[in-house]
């Protein structure tokens, strides 16, 4: 039920967003926001985060676990609007509205003999790796962004993963609000390496798993741009397992396939002089 009204609250203020913003569509602003011209140098954005999250996706047991923050962009961050749960992006090719880069992500080392649940259920220690690929952003509006990601597992686990989100945007003076839903597909190797086990009924070299929908929810964040290269952002992220990752045993006996995290970060865009 609370999740329920999670939802709605962000489904509300979504509306309430999209109609406060100006109805021109093709306004100064839109240009300014989602056109970098072709005179702007580009800019490195370094920072870091600090989160409140499940220990792994699916677990009751909440830790803080550090983030980095990388970007590489024609003009100052504020430019394209970026949200929290962005993967590492390099913006390669853009044009008005519209923009193609990389996109990467580092997936951090699990192991098993630090939780009680992966440890009874016989799920395996995970490897340090990444995924790598690609993004694109399409703006269709002043004050939306429509964004899919495509990335390959690498070290860690074979699987495709895709990304796919929707952010209303407003920027309120030195404020920048952002809400939208969120939705994730993973491939099969991705779920039976954070979710199978060797324990009867918790995966196993028979068990097949399949590949689909790994995760629906939202994420709704306030940033304060203090300079235009300097800001500060708060956010909360809510997340619902789907698929064979709700159904595995770590989930459904020892956590909660809904989660909530809680997050603070701090960046900075160092003009790169070209």
């Amino acid at each position: 039920m609370r999740c329920v009204v999670f939802l709605a609250g962000l489904a509300a203020a979504c509306l309430s967003l999209a109609l406060g913003a100006p109805a021109k569509a093709q306004s100064s602003q839109y240009s300014q926001y989602t056109s970098p011209e072709p005179v702007q140098n580009w800019h490195l954005t370094l920072g870091a985060g600090l989160r409140y999250q499940p220990d792994y996706m699916g677990s009751n047991d909440y830790v803080f676990r550090p983030r980095p923050i990388i970007s590489l962009a024609r003009g100052t961050k504020s430019t394209w609007w970026t949200s929290e749960d962005d993967a590492i992006s390099i913006g390669v090719f853009s044009g008005k509205a519209w923009r193609v880069g990389f996109s990467g992500n580092l997936l951090w080392e699990r192991k098993a003999d630090t939780n009680i649940a992966l440890r009874v259920m016989g799920v395996p220690d995970t490897k340090f790796g990444a995924e790598a690929g690609a993004f694109v952003e399409f703006y269709p509006t002043s004050w939306l962004r429509a964004r899919v990601d495509l990335r390959r597992g690498i070290v860690a686990h074979d699987a495709l993963m895709a990304e796919a989100k929707l952010d209303v945007f407003q920027r309120i003076g030195p404020w920048s609000l952002g809400i939208g839903p969120r939705m994730s597909i993973a491939g099969a190797d991705y779920i039976r390496t954070y979710f199978g086990g060797t324990t009867a009924g918790n995966g196993g070299i028979l068990q097949r798993f399949n590949a689909g929908v790994y995760s629906v929810g939202a994420i709704a964040q306030a940033t304060y741009n203090w300079t235009d290269k300097f800001q500060t952002t708060t956010y909360i992220e809510y997340k619902r397992l789907m698929g064979d990752a709700a159904k595995a045993p770590i989930v459904k006996a020892f956590g909660d396939r809904d989660s909530l995290t809680f997050g603070i970060s701090a960046s900075y865009a160092i003009d790169l002089g070209f």
